[in-house]
């Protein structure tokens, strides 16, 4: 059984939303990339397209505005004035919570951790200029000092809610990404692309619920997810497939994600999380000055790398048509610029 567009739209109107995102997103051609990729004698498909979630709005935009519509919506529905988070010094999630917060009246603090004397620069500093309470914490001690701001602002008679702690997070990312596969639809049948589609994007809840919405649509689109950090494939898999069945549940779906519905690559990560190898930077300058597209080094650079990459070695059916996910992460570009100064 196929499930109806209108039925997508109809329980995403039941769920809880406060409004952070400019949507729907454009859909743009990448034009002069594929012709730059065809000079230099790689074979590409015919047509390759860049979903632009980078131009969401608040806060430099990103996909985290489809995620925390329905989170911030939900920390406000169950009586919370204040947000504890704890991320990564990298972390397009923290800048994104404390826009999030901004907008909603909440108290927020992030317990940023890892590279704890690097200095305050692009998402951290966004987090600063919003008016984030920032505590600098090794990865190991996050928790204990996280636990530390809850029981301050608990006495001081505030509600605070630690992010991680709750499920909601795990599916909100897909859930946005549901509405996402909703303009994606109507786009292509615009263009009147009917034949397989290949988005691609990064491991995560996002590209995880597009699959999901094609598959009870019954759509011809497949998904390629780049790692960006450590982890083995098959825990993604997992864990990906588990939490889908939650979504199922919520909007009455037929089929959850089998652990075989994303193709993930782990050969485009890089040494670690938040460091760029060169490929990624390669594929960055690549696209700026075809496109005039910025990507990050983190995210969207490794999942550009790895396009191109495959592209290169030949992996890619030429009859697909390739819809490239621009989560965004545009501030964490100048926590690297060393890297891109000759």
């Amino acid at each position: 059984m196929t499930i109806s567009q209108e039925h997508f739209r109809s329980e995403l109107e039941k769920l809880p939303r406060f409004k952070l995102s400019q949507l729907n997103t454009p859909l743009e051609p990448l034009d002069r990339l594929q012709q730059a990729l065809i000079d230099q004698g790689v074979d590409v498909p015919n047509r390759m397209l860049v979903k632009r979630d980078d131009v969401t709005g608040l806060a430099f935009g990103g996909n985290k505005g489809r995620h925390f519509e329905f989170e911030i919506a939900h920390i406000l529905e169950g009586g919370f004035d204040t947000v504890i988070n704890i991320n990564h010094y990298h972390s397009n999630q923290a800048r994104f919570i404390a826009a999030g917060c901004v907008k909603a009246g909440l108290k927020y603090h992030i317990v940023s951790t890892d590279m704890v004397t690097a200095p305050i620069t692009g998402n951290l500093l966004l987090c600063k200029l919003m008016g984030a309470v920032i505590h600098r914490s090794p990865n190991e001690y996050g928790r204990q000092v996280a636990d530390k701001i809850f029981k301050e602002e608990t006495a001081s008679g505030r509600k605070p809610y630690i992010l991680p702690d709750d499920p909601f997070v795990d599916v909100m990312g897909m859930i946005g990404f549901i509405e996402a596969g909703l303009e994606l639809e109507d786009q292509l049948a615009e263009l009147q692309i009917d034949g397989p589609v290949r988005f691609w994007g990064l491991t995560g809840r996002s590209i995880a619920g597009l699959r999901l919405y094609a598959k009870n649509r019954g759509l011809d689109w497949r998904a390629t997810a780049c790692q960006y950090s450590p982890g083995t494939i098959e825990d993604f898999q997992n864990v990906t497939a588990d939490r889908s069945k939650q979504v199922v549940e919520m909007f009455d779906l037929e089929q959850p994600l089998d652990t075989d519905d994303l193709q993930v690559l782990e050969d485009y990560r890089g040494p670690a999380y938040g460091e760029p190898d060169d490929r990624v930077i390669e594929a960055i300058q690549m696209v700026g000055k075809a496109e005039g597209l910025i990507l990050d080094p983190n995210y969207t650079g490794k999942a550009m790398s790895g396009l191109i990459g495959e592209f290169r070695g030949g992996r890619i059916n030429p009859e697909e048509t390739i819809v490239f996910i621009h989560s965004g992460g545009l501030p964490q570009l100048f926590a690297h610029a060393d890297k891109f100064v000759d």
